[in-house]
């Protein structure tokens, strides 16, 4: 066990113990796990395959997405970027706000041209 890991285990412990204020909303739980996970991985495979792992699991969605509705795609982004695990996770792998914006929107351009 690591200094750093034993050190997030005894933050989050007082976290429990004394209870954590919530000011903000913290995003998808779900997402955040998976996040989590995803940065375990990073040192074992390495930045860029675990980015084009993510690039393209984030396309998928963002397809099926635009299927539902273009709102889906809108509430899709705005659940991610409540999500500070997955926030870090992107920062991480060199990935912003921006590079997700223009996913989406080649993902809508697609969508378009798929209905036509």
């Amino acid at each position: 066990m690591s200094i750093t890991t034993g050190f997030a285990d005894f933050a989050r412990g007082l976290r429990i113990l004394f209870g954590r204020e919530k000011t903000q909303d913290d995003g998808d739980k779900r997402l955040a796990r998976l996040s989590r996970m995803v940065m375990g991985q990073i040192p074992h495979y390495g930045v860029a395959a675990v980015r084009s792992q993510v690039i393209r699991g984030v396309e998928d969605d963002l397809k099926r997405a635009t299927k539902k509705s273009p709102e889906a795609v809108e509430a899709l982004i705005q659940n991610a970027l409540r999500t500070p695990e997955y926030m870090r996770l992107l920062h991480k792998l060199g990935l912003e706000e921006p590079h997700i914006r223009v996913m989406a929107k080649q993902a809508k351009k697609k969508g378009g041209e798929n209905e036509q």
